[in-house]
């Protein structure tokens, strides 16, 4: 009788080699799949010759896979082909058994008419022949027995192997599946702590730039408040400080026309006095011109130190603006000072310049 396996025997040894040590070599795993797709298209017959070329075609395609592994997966393929063939063996052994015992059966019928037509004559042969043939046929009916419970034993010890196999199998694909959970478990758990860390830092974000905006807001809105306020302190100041430097110019020009009266009164009177008292009277009055410029001048100096203040306040609570403005003005009023000086040296130059009056007729 032929040796077969299915398909699914010879697929379960190789499986069973490749994942022995739970880790699957990529060589193995391609040598597997390659065998695998040629078992499938085959059209012959699963026995040892056969099967043994597809492992060797196999073989071939597959150059990376060790000897060692190929010489192994063989060995445990035509091992199972050993395994079917004394199987087959003894089948055959016992249908051989049970065909002695009723050709056996037979003859002991046959002996039995023969010794019947033969008569008492041969009843103490017949009946050791028959004794004798009991004796082997119960000796053979034992052993045919011993060789079916040993098949059956075989029998037994073959599928509770397959068993175990398939039980494994399902363990190990189990173990996998779970696992897998496991990992996409994990996953999805580290994909939404990723997402939660995002939205909190996010809200974090938002909570950050409107705090930033509310106080860039706030800041802005007092530095308008503030700026307000300077701007009307400063106008304030600026009305102040022109209302007293215009109150100071109508008291300079007031000075200058009062001295200007002075000096003409006394010019006139000059004119009415004798040319002898003339000299007399120039000087006294260019000393009262005199002191009455250095009263004006230590006055406007006064004046412009109290000015000088008021600038340096408002110039240190004002922008560089301001300060330069009012600098500006000070300027201006410092060369309408100088303007007046030097006009009050003009008239003074004049008064001193004055033509000597004809002498007074005898």
């Amino acid at each position: 009788m032929t040796e077969l396996l299915k398909l699914t025997e010879i697929l379960t040894e190789v499986q069973n080699f490749i994942t022995a040590d739970g880790q699957i070599v990529p060589a193995q795993r391609n040598f597997y799949q390659n065998l695998r797709v040629k078992m499938n298209n085959h059209t012959g017959l699963f026995n040892e010759s056969e099967v043994g070329q597809l492992l060797l075609e196999t073989r071939l395609e597959v150059l990376e896979l060790t000897d060692e592994d190929y010489t192994a997966i063989y060995n445990i393929i035509m091992d199972r082909f050993g395994l079917t063939k004394r199987l087959e063996e003894e089948e055959q052994l016992r249908q051989e058994l049970a065909i002695k015992v009723r050709l056996r059966k037979e003859a002991e019928q046959k002996a039995k008419a023969e010794a019947i037509t033969k008569g008492k004559a041969d009843a103490e042969a017949k009946a050791k022949a028959e004794a004798e043939l009991k004796a082997q046929i119960e000796v053979e009916e034992r052993l045919m027995a011993e060789a079916q419970q040993r098949i059956l034993a075989e029998e037994n010890a073959r599928k509770e192997a397959e068993e175990k196999i398939r039980l494994e199998e399902e363990a190990r694909l189990q173990a996998e599946e779970i696992a897998k959970l496991e990992e996409a478990t994990k996953l999805q758990a580290e994909a939404n702590a990723r997402l939660v860390h995002e939205e909190t830092i996010r809200l974090e974000e938002e909570a950050r730039i409107k705090a930033e905006i509310q106080a860039s807001m706030k800041v802005e809105q007092e530095a308008k408040i503030k700026a307000e306020e300077e701007a009307r302190s400063k106008a304030e100041k600026e009305a102040e400080l022109k209302a007293e430097q215009d109150k100071i110019k109508l008291e300079e020009d007031e000075k200058l026309r009062v001295v200007r009266e002075a000096h003409q009164q006394m010019v006139d009177e000059a004119i009415r006095i004798t040319n002898e008292d003339r000299l007399a009277e120039q000087a006294r009055i260019d000393a009262e011109v005199e002191e009455a410029r250095k009263v004006a001048e230590q006055e406007r100096l006064a004046e412009q130190a109290k000015i000088d203040a008021e600038i340096e306040k408002v110039r240190m609570m004002s922008e560089r603006e301001s300060a330069q403005k009012l600098a500006e003005k000070t300027a201006k009023l410092a060369e309408e000072a100088a303007a007046l000086a030097a006009k009050e040296a003009e008239d003074s130059a004049n008064s001193k310049d004055i033509p000597d009056l004809p002498p007074l007729d005898d």
